[in-house]
Formats: structure tokens, sequence, C-alpha cells
């Protein structure tokens, strides 16, 4: 593929994951300001689709930084660009894992009927709850990531190399110039960027499959039951789809870290690509679950009279469940 065919392929990728995104930041704020209240639904929305723009912009600007110079891990000090990057990737994937995550926790409380007394009173408050876990996340995601600031490639790398030794020169690892166990954050790193959320996200939709699947005969018995029903099976089928997603690119991005540590060639476009599929097929998926941007999306298209009935009992409502 020549150079004209990579930037058009890429940029297109960059538009396929951030168009989305915007669209849905746009239209959930709109409906914000005329209902004059953030439901927990849309402040998840609003905190994936900023996250999920920032995530791709930075990625891109991380492959171009990489085309410019393919020697730039080995410049001391790291330029602050390539901190940034770094940084701003780390934080955002982390946001946006979480959010879904705190997605799925939320509408497993409110489809799911619980005889504890303590799921009972979690029910109640869940709203206030998944807030205060959203905004959380943001806050320790700012925090977390602040050492990456601090990478640079180790002392030996100013030494004994002229212009001519960098073109075949291979570059070590990073390391933190301050003070930490950098094995022991790191391990910290991945359990919150990979087990821990899929701890949350796969027993919550499982649960919420397992409660659907034993309900939806008795409620379709009940005519006046069946759109609320497909509502709630909608919402299932949405919350199992972001976990196959967000699970693809971890798979992903875990190979393209493991190929990038055993030394083998794997150019950076495969993380772009990976975060770019991410971005976009979440963005889909949440246009496709709410039937304020559902609507909004098809009148771009001037199909908003013909879809809008299947729309009402097809999709679930932008206040929450």
């Amino acid at each position: 593929m020549t150079l004209v065919g990579h930037v058009l392929f890429f940029v297109a990728l960059m538009i396929v994951g951030v168009s989305g995104n915007i669209f849905n930041l746009i239209f959930t704020i709109q409906q914000q300001v005329k209902t004059r209240s953030i439901q927990t639904v849309g402040l998840i929305l609003n905190v994936i689709s900023i996250s999920n723009i920032i995530l791709v912009l930075a990625t891109f600007a991380l492959v171009v930084s990489v085309f410019q110079n393919p020697q730039i891990w080995c410049i001391r000090p790291y330029p602050l660009a390539i901190r940034t990057e770094i940084y701003l990737m780390m934080s955002c994937s982390f946001i946006s894992f979480w959010a879904i995550a705190w997605l799925s926790l939320f509408y497993c409380i409110k489809v799911v009927n619980f005889s504890s007394e303590c799921f009972r009173a979690l029910k109640r408050n869940i709203s206030s709850v998944i807030n205060a876990a959203v905004l959380l996340s943001c806050v320790l995601s700012s925090l977390l990531f602040f050492p990456m600031f601090s990478l640079d490639v180790v002392d030996s790398m100013e030494k004994n190399h002229n212009v001519n030794d960098i073109a075949n020169l291979t570059c070590p690892q990073p390391s933190f110039t301050i003070q930490m166990n950098a094995n022991a954050y790191a391990a910290v790193i991945i359990c919150l960027l990979c087990p821990i959320p899929l701890m949350i996200m796969l027993p919550t939709s499982i649960r919420m499959v397992v409660h659907l699947c034993a309900h939806t005969l008795a409620l379709k018995k009940n005519q006046t039951q069946v759109q609320g029903s497909d509502s709630y099976i909608l919402v299932c089928k949405i919350t199992v789809s972001l976990v196959g997603v967000y699970m693809s690119t971890l798979c992903i991005v875990a190979l393209f870290i493991i190929i990038r540590l055993i030394g083998q060639l794997i150019t950076y476009h495969t993380l772009a690509s990976a975060f770019s599929f991410y971005s976009g097929m979440t963005s889909l998926l949440l246009t496709a679950s709410n039937r304020y941007l559902k609507e909004k999306l098809w009148s771009l298209f001037c199909c908003r009279k013909t879809e809008e009935q299947a729309s009402q009992s097809q999709t679930v409502v932008t206040a929450d469940v």
C-alpha cells in the first residue's frame, strides 16, 4: 500500500472511531439540557464518549509520532508529547473500560429481582452509587497513570551512540525515573484494566441472561408487559455485546504488547486499529440501546417517521431503566 493509501486508511479509521462518539456526546448533552437533569445512563454515555474520543486521537497521535521518527523511543529524554500520548491512552482506556463495567452492573441491579435486603437497598440507591463510582473512576485514572510522565530511556542510551548508530539501534524498554516498584505498578495496572472489570461485566451479564431467560415466557403471557420485556432483552443483548467488544480489544492489545516485548516487529497501526474498532463499536452499540439517540440518527438520514414507531418498542428509553 502506498503512503497515500496508508494515510487515507488511518484517517478513515480515526473518523469511524471518533464520529459515533461525537454524535452520542452532542445529542446526549442536548437531551440533558432539555430535561435539565443528568441520569445515570446519560452520565455513563458522556464519560464513555469523551474517553473514547481522546483515546482514538491520542493513539493516532502516537502513530504519527512514531511514523515521523521511528527511533523516537531511543531519544533521551522522552519527548513530552510521547509521554502525554501514553498517559491519555492509558487513562482514557481505563475510564472507558470501567464505565462499561459500571453500566453492566447498573442494568443488572435494575433488571434482576433480588431477595436479599442488602441488594434491595442497593437497588433503591443504585443511581447514586453508580454515579459516584463513575466519577471516582475518572479521578482514580488521572492519578493512577500520572507516573507515565516519568517514563524515560535508561542512562546507557545517551552514551556511545552517534547518528549512524541510531538507524540500527534496538531501543531498550523504558523505565520510570521516579522511585517506585515498576513490577508492582505494572501488576496493579494490568489487574485494573482487565481481570477486575471483567469480574464485574461477566457475572452481571450472565445474571441478566439467566434472569431474562427464566421470565421471558411468563412476561409474554401478559401482553401489557411485552414491550417492557423487549426493552430488557435489548439491554441484555447490548451489555453482552459491549463485553464482547471489550474482550476482543484487550486480546488485540495484549497480543501487540507480547509481540513487542519479545522483540518481534509489529507496527503501532495494530494498536490504532484495535482502539478504533473498540471506540466505533461501543458508540454504535450505545446508540442502538438508546431511543433518543437512535431517533436522532434516523432523522439525519430522513427516515425518522419510518423508524420512529419501531424504535418505540425495540429501544430503551434514555432515562434510567
